[in-house]
């Protein structure tokens, strides 16, 4: 076994309660239907059956760590073998034939970490494939493909293709029954927009655990955050959830390219949400 797959392991899949073994993954035992069908990645995954895929792991917090299971749930179904990929150790370009960045947010300039990242994917001379993200700004550097979860970005990366944020085709296990009403969960970074409510939470947070971030959302029957990934774990668990606004247009385009029609709710400001359910 690849020792970053190891690696992964431990950080990923035993929080998940996802396995994998040489480059692959079992979703849960017993888990539920997801709220996206494994076809509705078809045009994402097909094309890196047969290829010999080195991952590239971006920064991140626990929603980032929700999307990278359901990558890995994705990569079983559709065959895929892979192994980590580690910028600076050219040993792991051994048996590679492509690189696939992780999906998530941050194309674009304004995270630099993952910026400097694909970077040096690219350098690494192997053809480079971006998994479904959002664009913060344009980014012009050639890749082989890219996929763009949302509509709004795609006029950042005209030769974007549109397919889903890969955690709403997640396999999940069955949700704790909830014990709470109302969760407000805020966050309190660079994306917030308004007044955070003095009895919201920032639930990254809470955990950096997967499948912990998933029943903390579960456990309120009905959920108001701007945090996307907390959202879609509300989802899963068939919560009542309120998708608030956050600083660019990822959020709401999310909402109106997947979510409206998975049943979320979208506010403007949590203010506004809160106050239409007073109403």
């Amino acid at each position: 076994m690849h020792p970053w797959i190891r690696v992964l392991r431990r950080a990923v899949d035993r929080p998940a309660a996802c396995y994998v073994k040489d480059g692959c993954a079992s979703p849960p035992r017993g888990g539920r239907s997801r709220l996206l069908p494994p076809d509705s990645c078809a045009h994402v995954f097909e094309p890196l059956v047969g290829r010999r895929v080195g991952y590239v792991r971006p920064e991140g917090n626990v929603g980032d760590r929700l999307i990278e299971v359901a990558m890995i749930q994705l990569f079983t179904t559709y065959g895929i073998q892979w192994r980590p990929w580690r910028p600076g150790v050219p040993s792991d370009c051994d048996g590679i034939d492509l690189l696939a960045f992780g999906g998530g947010g941050n194309m674009g300039t304004r995270y630099a970490g993952n910026h400097a990242l694909r970077g040096a994917a690219i350098d690494t001379g192997l053809p480079v494939v971006i998994l479904p993200q959002s664009f913060t700004d344009p980014e012009s550097r050639h890749f082989t493909r890219v996929f763009v979860r949302e509509r709004a970005s795609l006029r950042f990366r005209h030769d974007g293709v549109l397919g889903p944020d890969l955690a709403l085709a997640l396999v999940t296990d069955d949700p704790p029954r909830a014990d709470r009403d109302l969760g407000i969960f805020l966050r309190r970074d660079q994306e917030r927009i308004g007044r955070k409510p003095l009895v919201a939470t920032d639930p990254v947070r809470l955990t950096q655990d997967p499948r912990v971030y998933m029943r903390i959302a579960a456990r309120h029957r009905r959920i108001v955050t701007d945090r996307l990934h907390f959202a879609i774990a509300g989802l899963h668990a068939g919560r009542q959830v309120t998708l608030v606004a956050n600083d660019y247009h990822k959020n709401r385009s999310m909402h109106e390219t997947w979510l409206a029609d998975l049943g979320c709710r979208f506010a403007d400001s949590a203010a506004e949400a809160l106050t239409r359910r007073a109403a």
